[in-house]
Formats: structure tokens, sequence, C-alpha cells
């Protein structure tokens, strides 16, 4: 009778624990001084990032070249993001959903971020906003409203009189990524960036020169990562790491492939959705480990001049 319930104990045990994700599903990744183009017009400054693709199928990897395949799930990683690209993100999230807001522009400056754009309510207003920012408790970026102004006229203490606050002129709809709080925005930096979903949460936020500089943690557990890169010297790539990864045609398990900056004077210019542009501009070496180093241009090259990397002669 013990051992039956020995046996039943370790049969509720096994039930219960959660089934790791299988190698085939998943890849590990890490960026380091990436200029990353997430979007037209949207780049993120990758200082660091270390993280996990995870799959949505069960039985297939990671697909490259189809964003909606996977999502990223980080560990940690430290961005970047200058007004220009956080404009074009905020105009693209609102694009595609309705919205009280419209023709948002934002710029930073002197420690504050400035926003200014169209309110609907009713009729369209032109509202300006100047704003504080910190990461909120629910990983969230918090933008509190020190100025506040529709039509060029300070409207903060009217709302206050009117017993109204910024969540009731600016009613966001679900699944923008941005919500009211009071007199402050709530922005899920997350949620606002287009596919492949990224899985973590705003740490850390501040505003250096005109640029927000974020901290972003999460709960990824990549597979075991090599002790070397495929180029140690390298300063500017992206490294895939353990589990499989598809790009194209090409199918890689236990991963160990660094996409390598051919310029490293400056961060690597890097674009997902034309990464097959970069590769064919740039050209590969093989490792003995069974690695793989490959060299590319930057995109912002590529883009202009279509120019070729020549591979060095081999002594």
């Amino acid at each position: 009778m013990r051992l039956l319930a020995l046996l039943g104990w370790i049969a509720i045990a096994v039930t219960v624990l959660p089934a790791e994700a299988p190698p085939t599903t998943r890849c590990g990744i890490e960026m380091r001084n990436v200029a990353l183009h997430v979007a037209d017009g949207v780049v993120l400054d990758v200082r660091t990032l270390d993280g996990e693709f995870i799959s949505h199928s069960a039985s297939n990897p990671p697909v490259f070249d189809d964003p909606k395949s996977y999502t990223l799930r980080l560990r940690a990683a430290d961005l970047g993001m200058d007004g220009a690209s956080l404009t074009n993100l905020l105009q693209q999230s609102l694009a595609s959903r309705p919205s009280p807001l419209s023709d948002v522009r934002v710029t930073i400056e002197n420690d504050e971020l400035h926003a200014a754009g169209k309110l609907k309510k009713g009729v369209s207003v032109p509202f300006s906003m100047t704003a504080t920012v910190s990461a909120a408790p629910d990983g969230s970026m918090r933008l509190h409203a020190t100025k506040l102004k529709a039509v060029g006229v300070p409207v903060k203490g009217l709302l206050d009189l009117l017993g109204l606050d910024v969540a009731d002129l600016m009613k966001m709809p679900p699944g923008s990524g941005i919500r009211a709080d009071g007199d402050d925005l709530l922005m899920d930096t997350a949620a606002m960036l287009p596919p492949p979903k990224t899985e973590g949460r705003l740490q850390r936020v501040t505003i250096s020169g005109n640029r927000l500089s974020m901290r972003m943690v999460g709960a990824a557990s990549p597979p075991p990562r090599p002790a070397t890169l495929p180029l140690p010297s390298a300063r500017n790539y992206l490294y895939f790491f353990g589990g499989t990864i598809r790009f194209g045609k090409l199918t890689m398990s236990d991963a160990d492939m660094q996409l390598i900056d051919a310029d490293p004077a400056n961060p690597f210019d890097f674009f997902p959705a034309h990464y097959d542009d970069q590769l064919v501009a740039g050209y590969s070496h093989n490792t003995r480990r069974k690695g793989l180093q490959v060299f590319m241009p930057d995109y912002s090259r590529v883009r202009a001049s279509g120019a070729m990397l020549k591979p060095p002669r081999v002594r």
C-alpha cells in the first residue's frame, strides 16, 4: 500500500509540473549594439538584449521570416528610442484601431517629453502636453502631465473644476497599449511594438538628452549558451544559440549563428523585415564547431547603394 501511495504521489507531481519547451520550439537570442528597425520609421537602440524566441507551434521552430510565428521573451534589455521613433510607434499603434487621438507628435528635450496632437471630443481639439516619465508598478511607462493645454489654453484647472481628468477625455481602445490613469497616461511599450509579440516589463525609464533610455526585464530562460561567440571579437551583432531557428530555407538545430556588423565603427543597422537584402549583400564563414559567422553591411548602406561586401582573401 505504501508503494502504491508513493507511486500515486509521483504521478501527481509529474502531472502538475510545467513542461519545459522542447529545444525545437525555441532559440536563445542575444543582441549587442544594434539599431533595430522594428517597423518603418521605428528604430530601437539595442545596447544589450538577452532572451529567447518561443515558437507559437508545438512542433515547429521559430521562423525568423515570419514574426507572427514566435514570441520574443525577454530576460533583460537596455533600449533607447528618440522622439521620431516614438512618434511613429504611437501613430502606427493608434492607426490600427479607432482612437480619440490623432496626429500625435512627440519630442524629447530638457528631461521632459512633449506631445501634441488632436483629441476628438465631439469635434477635433488640438492639444499639447508636457510630461515626465517613470516606470509604473505594472511595468508600463507612466507619462505624468505637468502641463496640459487644449486649443492653446491651460485646461488642467478646468478639468479639476468640472471633476474630470485625463481618463475622462482619453478613453483609449482595448489593445492599443495606451490607457489613462487619472491625469497620467500609461503606455505598455511591449504591447505597442509590432510582431513578434514581446514579453517583458519596463523596470526603469529615464530621459537622456533627446532620447528615452529603458531597462526591460522578463521571465525568459533561454537554452544554454556556448562559452564563446563564433566571432568573440565582434562588438555589434545578433547571436542565435541553442534550440532551433529557421531562416528562409535554412533550419539550424543546436543553433550557433552570429549576424555580425561588417562596419563596427557604429551600431549594427539591422532591419529584420529586409534581412535577406543584407544577407545577400554579405558573406559567411563556417566555424570548426559547426557554427556560422554571417557578415552583413548596414541596412542604410544596402538601401542607399545596394553595395555588396567582398569576402576577405584566404591565404
